[in-house]
């Protein structure tokens, strides 16, 4: 059963203003209400402020973006099991499966045969890489014309307003997303099948690392004297369970574990008998121990969570519980109150373990969706008689010895892990205790009740080493994978002015790679800090994020919250191969909105222009290079009293690199959001990323946009058949069809230009004038390689994914583009302003 596909309509509640006062729009509810609730353009005021468009009623917007997630697309499927950012060793012939899949191919594979684990690859990769000082930085060379094929005149034509087109009400469901690489298409995503999805948990599975059972129970971390307690206690239960076992009791049916005959369900009920057997016995001997909680199972068995929209159904779920709660009051366990999953299957053979555990992958992505909270997590899998605990980190999926409840051994092995469960601090558990949830708010809702969940958070600054206490507004991002950097933004204000709406800010919450060596000053907190040091005085507010507060997120105010924390207890775990991540934490202003409430092409080219603008000044006076332009990356804000004044806010800092001359770690990476990246970026050709291939994912950007629309009535049918589809393939593909569509004029009209949607005048001439600027230049036209045949075969067979390209044909035009690098990125600048002239005095008239 496929998990939740990334657009869940049923998670409108993000978007709500004013969550203590508004409800969220149920998805069925949504959808009828959507076509009556967008309110009709009012052609006297054509020109409406951001907040107008976003905003004028909460239920409104609500049903207006209901209905554009219908056919828009800014992320990946969320049944991805890999996010961005995941790093695991894998051999070749996995990786090639994974980019067949579709996987990998758009999380940017990178491959890092220096680790020691040999073959490596990473996703959407964090090491900064060799990049060229004096080619971003120099300006000496005297700037240009633009050359004579640029036609000036088509440019400056007055291509008419669309405001008679545009929803005058257009909420935010993907407001700010600081991550990249999840708004590959504006199209309709479609939900994987469970059987791709378990082809991926199949993959992830062979990178599972089996430890013992002990090794597992030692995660808990308890102290001395709570060990004790558990020694007695796991005695205690396990000796009371075996009498009952001797006897002829037929008071619990566990006594009688079923045969591999006996349907699954038979065995829901005997598993939740046995953990609600050793809950009480907890209970009766701890009920006043502080620190002590019940593990209960869920009171329905082959059951579909509440918070859940697709079909899937849970076979038994866990949850914890207070002590001085009835522990026979059992409730229904949706994903935002479970502590774990059980996954089970009636017989003991290796595709039945295979199928658990790839359920098990598939269903626990859900928690983290539902649970910000959640730095990793624990679950179960039943194969028959026999049990085995999995503890699902970052980059891994630890899997213990197995327990066999027949027998009196594996009886109390499982009784222990029970028992240690119950007495671990939440933080073990898998919690981060720097995000306190409240009690859930009920708020009204047209069918009634539902609740809302929000946190308080805890942001720790390095640089004062002060703690900020915001409180969460709504979640613009989830963490919607198993693996990977598990990225979060949420919306919140500051503790003290919940009801404050300007004091509004963007938390970034993410469990980055670390590496060692790696400055501080090249981590994004570290950009982020020079960027705001350097730009500050500049006349560029709303162009790029500020950073309010940025560190290392702190467990119980000290200790830094990394893979160290979690696996700290195993004995030598370094050596299990599993990658080291640090759980960082960014607050940054301004707030940012998602592209989606542009009104038509003229307000896309300013905000375009603004984010570019950004960009210069980060490259020229920061000496830092962004490397992922793209639609995610690039929002809208409104100023001014109306709202109406336009800025385009860059964001993401990620993928990017100092470019001060500071020396970098060696080796090509990829970097970049698909379809946007570059063709050298996407090759991997051994030659520095530079200005110049940002340059170029703005092109593609606004070919994407000029192909699938920029307002919901314009957006094209995701299923035509296209020549720009190929973009959003695996990477091989998508490079070797930009090099034949920048070719030559010829090729990029007739097979990009020729689809662009006949209203966009504007973006069709901006488009041409930046494709002939950077594939035209008299001195290195085209992208195709100019060699022969047995040249090009001889480079080709280069470019797999376990190599790297160390040499290119001198032929290539990309290689000579470089060397007129100041010059075509002055042109690019030049032309682009134009085109922005040119928007604004459309607008205005």
């Amino acid at each position: 059963m496929p998990p939740k596909t990334n657009l869940d309509t049923t998670r409108l509640s993000t978007i709500v203003e004013d969550y203590a006062a508004q409800g969220p729009i149920t998805r069925s509810r949504a959808k009828q209400l959507a076509a009556a609730a967008i309110p009709q353009p009012d052609p006297t005021k054509e020109k409406r402020g951001i907040t107008a468009r976003l905003r004028p009623s909460a239920r409104k917007a609500d049903a207006a973006d209901a209905a554009d997630a219908a056919d828009m697309a800014a992320t990946p499927p969320r049944s991805s099991l890999v996010d961005a950012g995941s790093a695991f060793p894998i051999n070749p012939a996995e990786a090639q499966l994974a980019v067949q899949m579709g996987q990998v191919a758009i999380d940017n594979v990178t491959q890092h045969s220096e680790s020691p684990e040999g073959l490596h690859y990473e996703i959407a990769p964090s090491t900064p890489i060799k990049s060229s000082a004096q080619g971003v930085l120099g300006h000496a060379q005297k700037r240009t014309p633009l050359p004579s094929h640029i036609d000036r005149q088509k440019l400056q034509t007055k291509s008419a307003p669309t405001y008679e087109n545009a929803k005058s009400s257009r909420s935010l469901q993907h407001a700010q997303s600081p991550t990249s690489g999840r708004d590959n298409a504006w199209s309709n995503p479609e939900q994987e099948s469970i059987a791709i999805v378990r082809k991926k948990s199949d993959l992830i599975a062979q990178s599972s690392l089996d430890i013992s059972l002990d090794q597992m129970l030692a995660m808990t971390n308890p102290t001395r004297s709570t060990k004790k307690q558990i020694t007695k206690t796991v005695d205690e239960i396990a000796s009371e369970m075996e009498d009952i076992f001797s006897s002829d009791s037929d008071r619990y049916k566990f006594t009688e574990w079923p045969g591999t005959d006996s349907l699954e369900r038979v065995i829901y009920g005997y598993f939740s008998e046995f953990v609600l057997f050793v809950a009480e016995r907890v209970k009766e001997r701890h009920l006043d121990t502080s620190g002590w909680q019940m593990v209960l199972p869920s009171r329905l068995t082959d059951y579909k969570p509440s918070d859940s929209n697709t079909t899937e159904r849970l076979d038994v779920s866990l949850f914890l519980e207070d002590m001085h709660k009835e522990a026979a009051a059992l409730k229904e366990s949706d994903y935002a109150d479970m502590f774990a999953i059980v996954e089970v299957k009636r017989r003991d053979s290796p595709a039945e373990i295979n199928n658990a555990l790839s359920q098990l992958f598939c269903y626990s992505q859900n928690i983290y969706i539902n649970q910000l909270n959640r730095r990793f997590l624990w679950g179960l899998t039943i194969w028959g008689s026999h049990v085995c605990a999995e503890v699902m980190v970052h980059d891994k999926v630890l899997v213990s010895s197995t327990m066999d409840i027949r027998k009196a051994e594996g009886r109390k092995q499982l009784v222990s892990l029970l028992v240690h469960w119950s007495a671990c601090s939440t933080e073990r558990l898998g919690y981060d205790p720097s995000m306190r949830r409240r009690e859930l708010t009920r708020v009204a809702d047209f069918h009634g009740a539902i609740d809302k969940t929000i946190y308080d958070i805890d942001c720790y600054d390095d640089a004062t080493g002060k703690t900020r206490t915001y409180t969460t507004i709504r979640t613009i991002l989830e963490a919607s994978c198993l693996f990977g950097r598990h990225t979060r933004t949420i919306i919140a204000r500051p503790e003290d002015a919940i009801g404050d709406s300007s004091q509004e800010v963007v938390i970034k919450d993410a469990w980055a790679h670390y590496n060692a060596n790696e400055d501080y000053m090249r981590n994004e907190i570290g950009l982020l800090r020079t960027v705001h040091e350097t730009l500050k005085d500049r006349q560029l507010d709303f162009i790029y994020p500020k950073l309010e507060v940025g560190g290392t997120v702190k467990l119980n105010g000290a200790t830094d919250d990394t893979t160290a924390a979690i696996l700290n207890t195993l004995d030598k775990w370094e050596t299990l191969k599993i990658p080291f991540r640090v759980h960082r934490r960014i607050v940054t202003t301004p707030v940012g909105h998602s592209m989606k409430v542009l009104a038509d092409e003229n307000e896309l080219v300013i905000v375009l222009a603004e984010a570019m603008r950004c960009h210069q000044a980060l490259v020229n006076d920061c000496g830092i290079l962004h490397r992922d332009i793209s639609l995610g990356n690039i929002l809208v804000v409104g100023t001014g009293p109306n709202h109406d004044e336009l800025h385009g806010l860059l964001i993401d800092l990620d993928s990017a690199i100092r470019t001060d001359g500071v020396e970098r770690t060696a080796g090509a990476e990829r970097s970049g959001t698909l379809p946007y990246m570059s063709i050298a970026n996407l090759e991997n050709l051994d030659m520095d990323h530079t200005a110049l291939d940002d340059w170029e994912s703005l092109l593609y950007v606004v070919c994407w946009v000029a192909t699938y629309g920029v307002v919901s009535e314009d957006r094209r049918d995701p299923n035509d058949d296209i020549a720009i589809k190929l973009w959003n393939a695996d990477q091989a593909k998508a490079a070797e069809a930009k090099r034949g569509h920048m070719d030559s004029s010829r090729s990029f009209e007739g097979d990009i230009i020729k689809h662009f949607l006949p209203q966009y005048r504007l973006l069709e001439e901006l488009a041409k004038g930046l494709h002939q600027i950077l594939f035209l230049h008299p001195e290195c036209e085209g992208a195709r390689f100019k060699s022969t045949t047995a040249e090009r075969r001889s480079l080709l067979n280069q470019l797999k994914p376990s190599k790297n390209v160390k040499s290119l044909p001198t032929s290539d035009p990309l290689l000579k583009r470089s060397k007129y690098m100041n010059e075509i990125v002055s042109d690019l600048s030049e032309y682009l302003a134009l085109a922005e002239k040119v928007a604004r005095e459309n607008l205005a008239n």
